[in-house]
């Protein structure tokens, strides 16, 4: 993977009520040390979890938000950042960081919903060693779906009930190897499909970070369901051979 984007999901063929907008990245660089820290207040946060599930990597900050990553990252991998109080976080690290990881997290809400924090794998765990992240995997295979269910309070008329994508690497479709991101030449997948209530709402088109997905207000319930699906080889004819793909940190707010 050449570089890794925090930009839009792309969508084609969905209803005219979907919406889908930018994700968003809260990083800052002015700081000489790894640091997390409150997005709003700017102080450091103590006792963060950090994780790097690919290799197995665990560290918690000090009193100053700092860190240290004492593991080699040789690609692409994901972070993820946990704190009591403060929604989940996560992004994709480059190989070998050079500036300092400067990370703001925000408080959570009463109306936020945290509705997967663990890393998924869903596929079939046959991929090819060029795929996107394949060697960054760090789960075998649950299935070539992921589904939850959750309860979801009366939102006002003005407000708008969003699913967040922490993050997302494996995806093999013809606009991931156009990025750089798939190395896979000789074939390409289908996008994964993100369903709510069991209408598809998405397509993910790229690997990234903070991806946002608007959900139409007529398919919300109080008792709700979210569906991700992954994609499949568009070159397989006789057999399905599903597109390996890993992701992390699902919430939904309001906003």
């Amino acid at each position: 993977m050449k570089k890794f984007l925090c930009l839009i999901i792309l969508i084609i063929g969905l209803p005219a009520f979907a919406k889908v907008i930018s994700g968003e990245i809260k990083k800052e660089t002015k700081r000489n040390i790894n640091q997390i820290y409150d997005n709003n207040t700017n102080t450091p946060i103590e006792g963060a979890v950090i994780k790097i599930p690919a290799k197995n990597y665990e560290t918690v900050t000090k009193k100053d938000g700092s860190f240290k990553l004492q593991t080699k990252i040789d690609s692409p991998t994901i972070m993820s950042v946990a704190k009591s109080g403060y929604k989940p976080y996560s992004l994709t690290l480059n190989q070998n960081p050079k500036s300092p990881i400067q990370v703001g997290i925000e408080k959570t809400t009463p109306q936020d919903i945290i509705v997967e924090t663990d890393m998924i794998h869903i596929g079939d765990d046959s991929y090819s060693s060029r795929s996107a992240n394949a060697g960054e995997f760090s789960l075998n295979s649950s299935g070539f779906f992921y589904t939850k269910d959750f309860n979801v309070k009366p939102i006002k008329q003005e407000e708008e009930l969003i699913l967040v994508i922490g993050s997302i690497i494996g995806i093999d479709t013809l606009e991931a190897q156009k990025m750089g991101q798939s190395r896979v030449l000789t074939a390409y997948s289908s996008p994964p499909e993100v369903f709510f209530n069991g209408a598809k709402i998405a397509e993910i088109k790229i690997n990234a970070d903070g991806q946002k997905i608007i959900i139409p207000k007529g398919l919300i319930k109080q008792n709700n369901n979210v569906t991700i699906k992954t994609g499949h080889n568009l070159y397989k004819v006789n057999t399905v051979d599903y597109d390996d793909i890993e992701f992390t940190n699902l919430l939904l707010e309001i906003k």
